[in-house]
């Protein structure tokens, strides 16, 4: 992913419906923006020239022209990369599938590395690191995500909590106040209960953390701090097959950085939890 690309994605959910549009069809037909006229965009997005216009600058890429340089310089050397189609389809052979699986996932961690923003990155860690309570928020595939996330700050001493029960999580929400952060995790970012919960979050005082894609605008209207995840397109399925990859990369940067934040008071803790947790091991001489 080039930087002109990264930048279109880190500010898509600023954008207005109609420029999305331009946004939509610049992301997936990148290499062909360089040869064509605003106006040529602007039929084959669906929308006026002065959208078009628009987008290049709430984008920030600055105007047109600068948008097609940009794209341009990109293309060039982005070409060569992938040399093989690594999309699994109808009629490959079985060996061949775990590299292509392998390589997408690669590829959607590599998104997401360059999605994520430092600074919202940070403003997450200390958030979550000086909480008085947690609450996380996810269902479908982020629900796991969500479960992760809780039992890795459980570890550390931090005091959260995740239900899959969407009503259980709206509940928590209203129950929240300030110095507290609640963490919403949506892929599409539209999921009504997560956003919902997120919301009301929000509305309570507690300072809110949205883990979404780039395309995820409705979750972002909710969020004090974003961190987004990139995607990749697969053939059978879309790209929320990856998504639960790219959202554990998050939890995980997330759970490293808070330890840093104390070292002592976070380690010990783990170090409690682990040698209360090692007595569930059997060991090597119960075992003969």
């Amino acid at each position: 992913m080039g930087q002109t690309v990264g930048k279109i994605k880190k500010n898509y959910a600023q954008l207005r419906a109609s420029e999305r549009k331009v946004a939509d069809w610049v992301l997936c037909n990148p290499a062909r923006v360089p040869e064509m006229t605003m106006a040529q965009l602007a039929a084959a997005a669906g929308v006026s020239e002065p959208t078009v216009a628009r987008f290049a600058e709430a984008a920030g890429v600055g105007g047109f022209s600068a948008l097609k340089l940009a794209l341009a310089k990109e293309a060039a050397p982005a070409a060569p990369r992938r040399l093989l189609d690594v999309h699994v389809q109808p009629g490959d052979k079985l060996a061949t599938v775990p590299d292509k699986m392998i390589s997408m996932a690669l590829t959607a961690l590599e998104d997401t590395r360059r999605m994520l923003d430092a600074r919202s990155y940070e403003k997450a860690v200390r958030a979550l690191a000086t909480a008085r309570l947690i609450d996380i928020y996810g269902v479908g595939n982020s629900a796991a995500v969500a479960q992760d996330m809780v039992i890795k700050l459980l570890r550390i001493g931090l005091v959260c909590r995740a239900y899959p029960d969407s009503h259980l999580q709206q509940i928590c929400a209203s129950a929240l106040e300030p110095g507290d952060v609640a963490v919403g995790i949506s892929h599409s970012g539209a999921t009504r209960d997560t956003v919902d919960a997120l919301a009301m979050a929000r509305a309570r005082g507690a300072v809110t953390i949205a883990i979404t894609n780039f395309k995820g605008a409705e979750i972002l209207r909710h969020a004090d701090i974003a961190l987004l995840t990139g995607d990749v397109e697969t053939a059978f399925y879309t790209e929320t097959m990856f998504s639960r990859i790219s959202q554990l990369a998050i939890v995980d940067s997330l759970y490293m950085g808070v330890m840093l934040q104390d070292f002592e008071r976070f380690s010990g803790a783990l170090e409690g939890v682990n040698r209360m947790v090692s007595r569930k091991v059997y060991r090597e001489e119960e075992t003969q």
